[in-house]
C-alpha cells in the first residue's frame, strides 16, 4: 500500500531558520556553479514528487543557474546536479 507524503510548509520564523540552515550547509554558494549567493535569497525547492520546506529538499542556486533550473535548455542535468547533491550528503 502506497503511503502519503506528509507535505511540510513552514513560515514566518521557522522558514528563516531553514533558509539559514540550507545556505550555512551549502556555503553561500550555489550548488551548480559555485558563485557566491546572498542569504537573503530564498533556497530552491528540489522536490521529487510533492515540494515541502524541509532540509534535505532545499539548494542554494544563484540566479542564473535557478533560471536554468526552470526554463533553460540544460534545466534536466542541473535538476540531476541537485538531486544528486542532495543524495551525496543524505542518501
Amino acid at each position: 500500500m502506497l503511503q502519503k507524503k506528509h507535505i511540510v510548509k513552514l513560515t514566518g520564523k521557522k522558514l528563516r531558520e531553514l533558509n539559514q540552515q540550507i545556505f550555512e550547509r551549502d556555503n553561500y554558494t550555489c550548488v551548480v556553479c559555485g558563485a557566491y549567493v546572498s542569504g537573503e535569497h530564498k533556497f530552491h525547492h528540489e522536490k521529487k514528487f510533492l515540494k515541502s520546506d524541509v532540509i534535505t529538499e532545499g539548494v542554494v542556486l544563484c540566479d542564473k543557474c535557478h533560471y536554468e533550473r526552470h526554463f533553460g535548455k540544460n534545466c534536466n542535468e542541473i535538476r540531476d546536479k541537485c538531486r544528486r547533491y542532495l543524495k551525496n550528503i543524505y542518501g
